[in-house]
């Protein structure tokens, strides 16, 4: 008897694979249209800018109020430019796009992708876009709270470490 249900259990799950295996792949031109449908690219190039925001708020809290002379502030804005290119030139569209076709690729089937892009053409996916800067800027806000006192609490243990050993 439990030989039955065990192989009624095996065939039904060997039935389910075949309708699995017949959706169809979400190809290029799907995930194009996805990427073209939900700004992904004005996205990227919208972040940017907050980005390397973020990163000048960041460092003007962990210097907190000290005077920097000219040639820190020199250095300081020499970091920040080293910085804000390396991050341009990681995130640049080119270097992105096959990233998110892959992505999309490895997590969604067409079908899938169709019913997406279906969504962001629909008026509420349209307002979910345009509200997506602010929310992106409200996350990274958000987490700007969280790392700045980490960031300044490490700074703290290091400076008392290096006191320390002197």
């Amino acid at each position: 008897m439990s030989h039955r249900i065990l192989l009624a259990v095996l065939l039904a799950v060997l039935a389910a694979f075949p309708a699995h295996a017949q959706q169809a792949p979400a190809d290029d031109a799907r995930i194009d249209r996805l990427l073209e449908v939900t700004r992904a690219r004005q996205m990227l190039d919208a972040m940017l800018p907050q980005i390397e925001a973020s990163q000048r708020q960041m460092v003007a809290q962990m210097t907190g109020g000290r005077t920097l002379d000219a040639s820190q502030q020199q250095r300081l804005d020499a970091i920040l430019a080293s910085s804000s290119s390396a991050v341009r030139k990681a995130l640049a569209w080119e270097n992105l796009e096959p990233i998110y076709r892959d992505i999309y690729r490895q997590t969604f089937t067409g079908e899938d992708i169709d019913a997406i892009v279906a969504f962001y053409e629909s008026p509420a996916g349209q307002r979910m876009l345009e509200k997506m800067p602010e929310l992106m800027q409200n996350t990274m806000t958000a987490m700007q709270r969280l790392v700045v006192p980490m960031l300044q609490q490490m700074e703290q243990d290091l400076a008392a470490e290096v006191s320390a050993a002197q």
